[in-house]
């Protein structure tokens, strides 16, 4: 089974998500991200395999050294190959890489099961807006986007370990208040 830790926002950030994802619905193109029990977040690393108990003590130690933080989610990318995925990409600022560092130091021993996407050095942080969307439909989708999009101010508020296909939020813990 794959897991997947993620960072979630404050309440008002996912709903400005949710709006772009229901209107992205209407489209059929891709998949339905309001559809499948889906939260907007960031992922921090995905894992083919972790003891939970393990995990969820460590990402506990973690988040009480965290303190939240405020990101703004400026721009729109692609990623064409594999899923056809788009999405809105933070600005890069040192808390989020802090807490994806801590993160990838702690679970070491399970480095060699971890994705190369979401590695240090390859993790492009962002928030997923359309999944699986074919080559052809993307200019259709960014341009609906472009219409709808406006930066969104965000908090990051709290982190925890989601199972993949299904989805299945497995724990989760705030982060010490800013």
């Amino acid at each position: 089974m794959k897991y997947a830790v993620n960072l979630y926002f404050n309440k008002q950030a996912e709903n400005e998500i949710r709006d772009i994802w229901k209107e992205l619905s209407t489209l059929d193109s891709g998949k339905c991200m309001a559809c499948d029990n889906g939260r907007p977040h960031i992922t921090l690393a995905i894992y083919d395999n972790l003891s939970l108990d393990m995990a969820q003590e460590r990402i506990q130690e973690l988040a009480e050294e965290i303190t939240s933080f405020k990101l703004r989610l400026l721009q729109i990318g692609i990623f064409p190959h594999n899923k056809g995925a788009i999405f809105l990409t933070p600005n890069l600022i040192d808390e989020l890489f802090y807490i994806h560092r801590q993160l990838h130091q702690i679970f070491q021993d399970y480095e060699e099961q971890g994705s190369d996407y979401y590695k240090p050095q390859a993790w492009y942080p962002h928030c997923t807006l359309s999944l699986e969307t074919p080559l052809a439909d993307i200019p259709e989708v960014l341009g609906h986007i472009l219409k709808i999009f406006s930066p969104i101010d965000v908090t990051i508020e709290s982190i925890g370990i989601v199972s993949l296909d299904p989805i299945e939020y497995l724990f989760e813990t705030t982060l010490k208040k800013g």
